[in-house]
């Protein structure tokens, strides 16, 4: 900036041109000075042709007024504008997320119940699952499924059951009903009956009351059984149970390895038993019928077939010192693969002892066909290639010796289950008799001196009996097996 003259700034009291003609009023160059605006009425730059339109100071400050009025309006009018169309944007994406979000809070509540505490929450769930919690799978099917409640199960596993067995439409549904109705924690475990016609509701009730009882196995032991013939029995009950929703769940391997080698703990239970070293409970699991639960324990049922075996016993025969009650088993045992009617037990009996009397019968062979028969299979299944899962469908007791009995060799301990080349009873009883061979066992009828039998083969299920060779002779040619 420059000062174009002397002179003090205040003098004058005008600030154009024309109130300071002598040039001593200082002026201040800011390169504008210069610059005359145009009269936008007479068109010159000269200020002396300007024609200033004449304002009152009233209509001047009503301009003024106006025009701030009308800014400010239109700031309102947009921003009540912005205002409509933000509404109208975030409810249409409203429109269009609501049924994920809703589904996203239902999902989360069921894995949450906790969320249901939420004041909102509840009532976007059930207009989330809508019918599902009122209207059932199939009104019309009342069939009746037996549903399993496992301990400790959560709703969220019942729920999840309950939809994979097609009797929920929506597994959310159940939690959440169970959690609304305050139940979720009464679920009883156990069996229950359900049906597709229940609602949900219904459902629910039924979880939480008095489970229905727990169904029992009726597993028969038939008499004249080996220990490797109940494992079979056991097999096929299992591969085709009574009741698939309760089917039997015993350990077989387990229960062959008790039955073959019961352990000294449980012997000690049972002071009438008293078996060799090193032998199997073969003979003394009582065949019978027995009702069992499904559950059942390998060494509960052992138990259960002892118990039964003393309960049974002919009188006395617990009395008997242990190495005479396991003969008598052993003759029972050969009884009970012989013999059909009641009648001729003792009689086969006698034989038997009569032949193990060596004043009577000095050979001391038994020639038993039962032993051979027994000494076969146990053989066959000790073969890898007769794994225990196998033993169900094999042929017990049916096998055809192609050379004479006499010349039948079994392997190591198995060679003296041939009773025609081996003197005296079998290592061990063939097979589990019922009470009439144990009493027959018991007391023989020996006193007829008879040392030879065999089936009439008349359809009788009776024997022809004989003391000497040439009276069996005789019988053979006479029930055609001799020509």
């Amino acid at each position: 900036m420059t000062l174009r003259s002397g002179g003090s700034p205040r003098s004058g009291r005008g600030r154009g041109p024309d109130s300071d003609p002598e040039g001593k009023i200082p002026v201040l160059d800011t390169g504008w000075n210069d610059y005359q605006p145009v009269d936008p009425v007479s068109g010159s730059a000269d200020p002396r042709d300007r024609k200033k339109p004449k304002l009152t100071p009233t209509e001047s400050r009503r301009d003024y007024r106006s025009t701030r009025s009308a800014g400010i309006g239109g700031l309102l009018r947009f921003g009540l504008f912005a205002l409509i169309l933000g509404g109208l944007v975030v409810g249409g994406l409203w429109f269009i997320a609501r049924p994920a979000v809703v589904k996203g809070l239902v999902d989360w509540s069921a894995e949450n119940p906790t969320a249901l505490k939420l004041p909102f929450i509840p009532d976007l769930v059930r207009s989330e699952l809508n019918t599902s919690l009122t209207v059932p799978v199939d009104a019309n099917d009342q069939t009746n499924v037996v549903f399993i409640v496992a301990p400790g199960d959560t709703p969220q596993q019942i729920a999840q059951q309950l939809y994979q067995s097609g009797l929920l439409r929506e597994s959310r549904a159940f939690v959440f009903e169970s959690i609304q109705s305050g139940l979720s924690s009464k679920f009883q475990a156990g069996r229950h009956g359900l049906n597709k016609s229940m609602t949900v509701d219904a459902m629910i009730t039924a979880l939480t009351a008095t489970p229905l009882p727990t169904p029992s196995v009726k597993l028969l032991f038939k008499e004249g059984l080996s220990i490797e013939e109940m494992v079979g029995v056991i097999e096929k009950k299992e591969a085709q149970p009574d009741d698939p929703t309760a089917p039997l769940t015993l350990d077989v391997s387990q229960f062959y390895q008790l039955a073959k080698s019961p352990p000294a703990y449980m012997l000690a239970d049972y002071q009438w038993l008293k078996l060799p070293a090193g032998a199997s409970l073969e003979g003394f699991l009582f065949p019978a019928t027995y009702t069992i639960a499904p559950d059942i324990t390998p060494e509960q049922l052992i138990r259960q077939l002892l118990a039964a075996f003393a309960a049974n016993a002919p009188k006395g025969l617990l009395d008997l010192p242990p190495d005479q009650l396991y003969k008598t088993v052993q003759v029972a045992a050969l009884v009970e693969r012989e013999a059909v009617v009641d009648s001729e037990r003792p009689i086969i009996a006698g034989v038997y002892t009569n032949r193990l009397n060596a004043k009577v019968w000095p050979t001391g062979l038994l020639d038993a066909d039962p032993t051979l028969l027994y000494g076969y299979d146990l053989m066959t299944l000790q073969d890898p290639a007769n794994p225990i899962t196998a033993w169900v469908d094999y042929p017990f007791w049916t096998h055809r010796f192609s050379e004479a009995l006499g010349k039948v060799i079994f392997p190591g301990a198995l060679a003296a289950f041939n009773t025609y080349s081996h003197k005296g009873l079998p290592p061990t009883p063939i097979c589990s008799p019922g009470a009439a061979s144990l009493a027959g066992a018991l007391n023989p009828t020996t006193s007829t001196g008879y040392l030879f039998f065999l089936a009439k083969n008349d359809g009788s299920n009776t024997h022809a009996f004989a003391k000497t060779q040439k009276e069996q002779d005789a019988n053979a040619k006479k029930y055609g097996y001799l020509p």
